[in-house]
C-alpha cells in the first residue's frame, strides 16, 4: 500500500510550492521502498537553527517505535526517513480557548511550516492546518510513503491521529506517538470514551456483545480480554471494548492489548511480502535436465514465524526450508512447482489469516519425465457442512469431473460419504479415471440445558451432552471447557443465552444453546408495616406463614440451585410441613400483584 501521488493537481502544487528540495535523512533503510512500510517523520515549529534538535527527536521516536511490541518483531519490515522542513517561528499555535487549556502555556499564533495548533475546544487535540502543504511536499520529495508522523516542537502534552499521526515533544511523547499511530496505521479507536461523536465500529470497538459473534471472540477470557462497556449510561453504554484499563489505546502507561496487537500485525503483514526474491525468476519455465535448485529469499521476523511449503502440482513435498533441489524424475514435464510462505505468528488468531496472506511464487517445469494423470482431495474425511477441494494434474486431454464439471479443480460439500471421479479424455486413447472417496462424519447430537429459572443468589447449573469436549460462552464473558458447570451466587446480569460448542471423537462440532432466566429476589419488608411473617427462622419440621393481605396467597420454596421444592396456596395463615434437607432456602410469596421474597434456614 504505497500512497503515491499521481494526480495533476498534486504535481502542480509540488512544482509551484516545492521546487526547493529539503534534506531527507535516512534513519533506517531495511529494504526496497516497494516492499517495506515507509515511515516519513516531519517536523513543525522547528526553525532551521533547530534542525539538530529535530534530527535527535526523529531518531529517538524511530528507535522507540521499533522497540515497541508488536513492531519490535517486525523492525526489518520498516524504513524510516526524516525530512527537515524549516518553520519561520519556533513552537506551536495555541488558541487558549479550550476548557482544559494548560494555564502555564503561552497563548498565540506561530508561523510554522504545517500550521500546527492545539485545539480550540479540546486542548490536547494537536493538529496541523496546512494539509495541502504537507501532501504537496510528499508528492515532490517522498511519494512512496506509507505512514506520516509529524513532531510538533512544544513540551506540552498533545497529539492526534487520522490520515497522519501528530504528537508533541512531551515527556510521554513517544507513547503518544505510538497511540496516535494506532489510529492512523491500524485504524484502532480510543478505548476511553471520547464522546458520542467517537463511537463507530472498529477492530477494538463494537456494539456487538454476543461472545460468539464479537470480532475478538478468539481472545475472550485470555490476556485480560473481555467485552467491556465504554460506560454505564447514554451512548457509551452501547459500545464495547476488548480491554478495561489495560491497553495503550486507553492509557499511555499500558502496552497494546492482544486485540490491538493482532490488528496491527494483520495490517502490517498485508503490506509487506515475506518473499523478497526467488531463483530462478518466478513465473519462468525451468528445464530440469540435472538436479535443479530453487531458492526463495525470506524477510524473517524476530522470532522467525515463517512457514514454508513446497508443492509440485499441488502435492506437498517434505522440504520446509527456503531452498529445494529437484531431480528430473521429481519434475514432471509441464508440472507447476510452488513455494508458499505463511507467517504463523501467535500474535494473531485471525480466522482467515492463512487464506488471506499466504504468499506464493511458482515455476513451470520442463523435463523428459511424463506428467502422469493423477488427482487428490484436500481432505479425505470431513464433517457434515465442510468443503473439500478436488484437484487433478497431468491430463494432456480434456478433464472432467463427476456431474460434468470441467476445470483443474472442483469444490464439493457432500452431505454423506461420496466417491468422486476425475476423467481424462485424450483423443485416440481410453478415458483415464481416478476415484476419490470422501468420508463424511455426522455432527454430534449437541444438547444444552439448565435447571432454571433461578432466583438471585441461587446456583446456575448448565449441562451439555453429545461429545468429548465442550466450550461454553455466555453473558459477562463467561467461558468454560466443562460439560457440567455450576455458577454460584447468580446475579441478574448473568441471565441470557448460554451457548456451548460440542466436539465429538471425530473432531466434528455442533453448537447448542440454553436460556438462563434469573428472577430478582425482593427484600422482606420489616417493622409494623410488614405484610408477611415467616417463622420460625431457622425452622425445623414446619414453617408458619402469615399475611395481613386478604384474598388468596401463594408461597413457593426454592433450594440454592433454584429448584422449586414445595408450593402452597392459602388465605391469611398456613403451616407447612417441611420434608426437605437442611440448608438455606429462598421463598417467594405472592398475593395478586404483591410479591415478597426472602431466605429461611432449615435445620
Amino acid at each position: 500500500m504505497k500512497r503515491i501521488f499521481t494526480t495533476f493537481y498534486a504535481i502542480c502544487i509540488a512544482t509551484v510550492a516545492f521546487s526547493q528540495q529539503y534534506q531527507v535523512d535516512t534513519l533506517y533503510k531495511n529494504g526496497p521502498l516497494d516492499n517495506r512500510i515507509n515511515v516519513v517523520i516531519l517536523g513543525d515549529g522547528f526553525t532551521q537553527q533547530e534542525f539538530p534538535k529535530f534530527a535527535t527527536e526523529a531518531k529517538k521516536f524511530a528507535d522507540f517505535f521499533l522497540g515497541y511490541d508488536p513492531y519490535v518483531r517486525y523492525s526489518n519490515y520498516f524504513n524510516f526517513f526524516a525530512i527537515r522542513t524549516p518553520s519561520v517561528e519556533s513552537g506551536v499555535s495555541n488558541p487558549g480557548t479550550a476548557p482544559d487549556a494548560y494555564k502555564d502555556q503561552p497563548v498565540g499564533t506561530k508561523n510554522t511550516f504545517f500550521g500546527s495548533s492545539f485545539g480550540s475546544s479540546i486542548h490536547r487535540l494537536v493538529t496541523i492546518s496546512k494539509y495541502d502543504v504537507l501532501y504537496a511536499l510528499l508528492a515532490n520529495q517522498f511519494p512512496m510513503y506509507d505512514l506520516v508522523v509529524v513532531l510538533v516542537n512544544t513540551p506540552f502534552y498533545g497529539g492526534s491521529g487520522g490520515s497522519i499521526a501528530v504528537h508533541t515533544l512531551h515527556t510521554q511523547a513517544n507513547a503518544i506517538g505510538v497511540h496516535e499511530i494506532g489510529h492512523t496505521f491500524s485504524h484502532l479507536n480510543d478505548e476511553y470514551w471520547a464522546g458520542p461523536g467517537y463511537g463507530w465500529e472498529a477492530p477494538n470497538m463494537t456494539k456487538e456483545s454476543n461472545p460468539a459473534l464479537v470480532r475478538w471472540k478468539n481472545w475472550l477470557n485470555q490476556s485480560g480480554i473481555g467485552i467491556y462497556k465504554h460506560g454505564d449510561t447514554g451512548d457509551a453504554a452501547l459500545w464495547h471494548k476488548p480491554a478495561n484499563g489495560t491497553c495503550l489505546m486507553e492509557y499511555l502507561n499500558q502496552e497494546f492489548c492482544a486485540v490491538c496487537r493482532e490488528t496491527t500485525v494483520e495490517v502490517l503483514l498485508k503490506q509487506v511480502n515475506p518473499i523478497e526474491n526467488a531463483e530462478p525468476v518466478p513465473g519462468s519455465v525451468v528445464t530440469v535436465e540435472n538436479p535443479q535448485t530453487f531458492k526463495i529469499g525470506l524477510l524473517a521476523p524476530k522470532p522467525n514465524t515463517l512457514q514454508v511449503q513446497w508443492t509440485v502440482n499441488g502435492e506437498l513435498l517434505s522440504a520446509t526450508g527456503a531452498q529445494l533441489t529437484l531431480t528430473p524424475d521429481q519434475a514432471p514435464d509441464g508440472a507447476v512447482l510452488a513455494a508458499s510462505v505463511f507467517d504463523s505468528t501467535g500474535v494473531s488468531r485471525y480466522d482467515a489469516a492463512k487464506a488471506d496472506r499466504t504468499r506464493k511464487v511458482e515455476w513451470t517445469l520442463k523435463s523428459d519425465t511424463p506428467n502422469v494423470f493423477r488427482a487428490t482431495a484436500s481432505k479425505d474425511t470431513i464433517c457434515v457442512g465442510e468443503e473439500v477441494t478436488l484437484t487433478a494434474y497431468g491430463c494432456r486431454g480434456t478433464l472432467s469431473w463427476t456431474g460434468g464439471s470441467a476445470g483443474p479443480s472442483l469444490k464439493v460439500k457432500p452431505e454423506k460419504t461420496t466417491t468422486y471421479s476425475a476423467f481424462c479424455k485424450v483423443e485416440g486413447a481410453p478415458t483415464q479415471t481416478i476415484e476419490l472417496p470422501v468420508s463424511v462424519m455426522p455432527l454430534p447430537n449437541a444438547t444444552a440445558v439448565n435447571g432454571g429459572p433461578y432466583l438471585v443468589g441461587g446456583t446456575i447449573e448448565l449441562t451439555a451432552t453429545g461429545g468429548v469436549s465442550y466450550l461454553w460462552n455466555g453473558p459477562k464473558s463467561f467461558a468454560s471447557p466443562l460439560s457440567h458447570v455450576f455458577l454460584h451466587d447468580a446475579a441478574p446480569d448473568q441471565a441470557g443465552i448460554y451457548e456451548v460448542t460440542v466436539t465429538d471423537v471425530n473432531g466434528c462440532s455442533e453448537t447448542a444453546q440454553t436460556e438462563v432466566k434469573i428472577d430478582p429476589v425482593l427484600s422482606v419488608p420489616g417493622g409494623p408495616e410488614a405484610v408477611l411473617t415467616v417463622s420460625p427462622n431457622p425452622a425445623w419440621d414446619f414453617l408458619s406463614v402469615e399475611t395481613k393481605l386478604g384474598g388468596k396467597s401463594n408461597i413457593k420454596l426454592y433450594d440454592q440451585a433454584g429448584r422449586e421444592v414445595l408450593t402452597k396456596s392459602f388465605e391469611k395463615k398456613t403451616d407447612i410441613k417441611l420434608n426437605v434437607a437442611a440448608g438455606i432456602y429462598v421463598y417467594r410469596f405472592t398475593n395478586g400483584s404483591r410479591e415478597v421474597s426472602g431466605k429461611v434456614a432449615v435445620r
